[in-house]
């Protein structure tokens, strides 16, 4: 095994159709061999103990996402080929919905490898750091027993034999001796971006026996944050406003909200059957760059419980100062009292 290898089958001793448990078998078996604490932690040492680590991660994810592809429809240059494979790193990121509709770029933060720690070279702990004599053998590093006559040097179980105590963790590895490596990538998102979308950041194409390709690389799912309620159709955004049954009758202007910001919408008086309004050219849009509708669903509330006395009066009066259409004959309804419960 050459931890200076690349290859991750040849770093863990494998074949290349190695199935995941040979994976974590091998892995569980270097690992005991090459731990610093085991074998001693030079800088050699963890170098093999590191490239163990990331050998084995590389393969684990390798053999996982094998057997959960995500197949994504409609995204191959050859036309016998309706389905690409996809598999790699996925990272996620949350917009607006106006972000969505126009386009936007970001920043996202994502995994650049690993390195040996800057502050403690690797070591885990900060190795000029001034300890005090362990109070357990006052610094000697081992304890006098008696035994049959005898005294005995016992190594000190506090100290370790060292005679100090231990040294102070590096704060910036947290005593693990690396890092994990970041770096910023901008991402531009395109304009009409729908919720669940999966764009690819780094890709990178490889032919395998398979008659499709398998796209490999780093993956950034979108998700579209709207407002409740709001369902996009095609090119139209579809949003439900409540109102009640007096603002419907008496009509008038309203505003609604769009993702261009609050529109005012007139509401054509009556309890006709208009149930919907139609805003021009603020819904969703295509790749040709044109723009839907936004249409509004108009819920009409009625009034809650038994109506009293004297809304009943009001609405009679209403009836002959608003008279329905074709003349019809007034049809006054009397009130009536609620029966009382016996």
């Amino acid at each position: 095994m050459k931890f200076q290898d690349d290859n991750p089958y040849r770093i863990l001793g494998l074949k290349e159709d190695a199935d995941i448990e040979q994976v974590k078998s091998a892995y569980r078996r270097l690992v005991r061999l090459w731990h610093p604490d085991a074998c001693g932690r030079t800088l050699g040492n963890i170098k093999r103990f590191l490239a163990i680590k990331d050998a084995y991660e590389t393969l684990r994810k390798r053999i996982q996402q094998k057997s959960c592809v995500a197949e994504i429809a409609n995204d191959s240059p050859h036309p016998n080929v309706s389905q690409r494979h996809y598999e790699g790193t996925f990272l996620f990121v949350k917009i607006t919905i106006k972000e969505a509709l126009y386009g936007t770029k970001v920043e996202i933060e994502a995994d650049d490898g690993q390195e040996f720690c800057p502050k403690c070279k690797g070591l885990g702990n900060l190795e000029h750091t001034e300890t005090s004599p362990c109070p357990s053998c006052e610094g000697k590093g081992y304890k006098i027993m008696s035994w049959g006559g005898n005294s005995l040097r016992i190594v000190c179980s506090k100290c370790s034999g060292r005679g100090k105590n231990r040294l102070k963790s590096c704060p910036v590895c947290s005593g693990s001796g690396i890092i994990t490596k970041k770096k910023t990538l901008k991402v531009e998102i395109p304009p009409g971006t729908s919720n669940g979308t999966i764009l690819r950041i780094e890709k990178d194409i490889k032919k395998r026996s398979s008659p499709r390709n398998y796209i490999e690389g780093l993956f950034l799912e979108v998700e579209v944050t709207m407002p409740e309620g709001w369902i996009i159709h095609g090119r139209d955004i579809i949003s439900t406003v409540d109102i009640d049954c007096w603002t419907k009758l008496g009509g008038g202007y309203m505003e609604i909200e769009t993702v261009d910001g609050m529109e005012k919408i007139f509401i054509n008086p009556g309890l006709g059957i208009e149930r919907f309004i139609r805003v021009r050219g603020k819904g969703w849009i295509d790749k040709n760059g044109t723009r839907g509708d936004h249409i509004v669903r108009l819920n009409v509330l009625s009034p809650k419980g038994p109506c009293p006395k004297e809304a009943m009066e009001l609405i009679n009066r209403l009836k002959t100062l608003w008279p329905c259409e074709n003349n019809c004959n007034l049809s006054l309804p009397e009130y009536i009292d609620k029966p009382s419960a016996r």
